[in-house]
């Protein structure tokens, strides 16, 4: 038995609370990225590449000119494949596919670029990635609202059972990372008129569990 300053004490025994904090938010995309494909077929395979190389060239050039700077238009993979028919396997012609990537910073001007690309070869792989220009700023808002809903749920839990908490959490585990926990938006993989585009929300959710020390009341 323990004494203290005469009186008999009898310590309280700490436990602790563990709580998982979610924050959630939508953003508006202020970034778009434009995915775009040219194919072109004949019976040469240098043929077909010197068909798409042309429509590449052109479209390129119409994106420039309507102010998209060089540094934000991409090419990426070019394939090749030969087009079969029948049950003989009979070669009809060589198909050659570019791809590109447009990023667009004036989501406002996705229409106008979109309709650009279709009307200068774009023609295949066309589709629209809604994007954000700064996601780790959302995501750190995402964070913070994650943490007071830990210590929501930490403050009902402990009034649920009659407990005391510290609400300073002796610690914390990030449970969600910036790079996994932004779930950005796209389009149809082909959108058949300029009417369906429009601009995207991009998801954010951050997660993290706070472990607070606790007494009895």
């Amino acid at each position: 038995m323990q004494f203290r300053n005469g009186k008999m004490y009898i310590p309280t025994d700490k436990g602790s609370l563990s709580v998982n904090g979610v924050g959630y938010l939508e953003i508006e995309s202020d970034l778009i990225r434009l995915n775009l494909g040219i194919t072109s077929d004949s019976k040469s395979a240098e043929e077909a590449k010197d068909k798409n190389l042309q429509t590449l060239e052109s479209l390129i050039t119409s994106l420039t000119d309507y102010g998209i700077p060089k540094e934000y238009i991409n090419t990426k993979d070019i394939s090749v494949t030969r087009n079969y028919i029948g049950c003989a396997n009979q070669q009809l012609s060589f198909i050659v596919t570019n791809l590109i990537t447009v990023m667009i910073h004036d989501v406002s001007k996705l229409k106008d670029i979109y309709s650009l690309a279709i009307e200068n070869g774009a023609n295949d792989n066309i589709n629209v990635d809604f994007l954000l220009s700064n996601p780790t700023y959302y995501y750190s808002k995402a964070l913070k609202k994650a943490s007071k809903d830990a210590l929501n749920k930490a403050a009902l839990l402990a009034s649920s059972f009659n407990i005391k908490f510290n609400p300073a959490p002796f610690k914390i585990i990030e449970k969600s990372s910036s790079l996994y926990s932004i779930a950005y938006s796209s389009s149809k993989s082909f959108v058949a008129s300029t009417q369906d585009l429009s601009s995207g929300l991009v998801k954010i959710t951050a997660e993290i569990e706070a472990i607070f020390t606790t007494v009895s009341c």
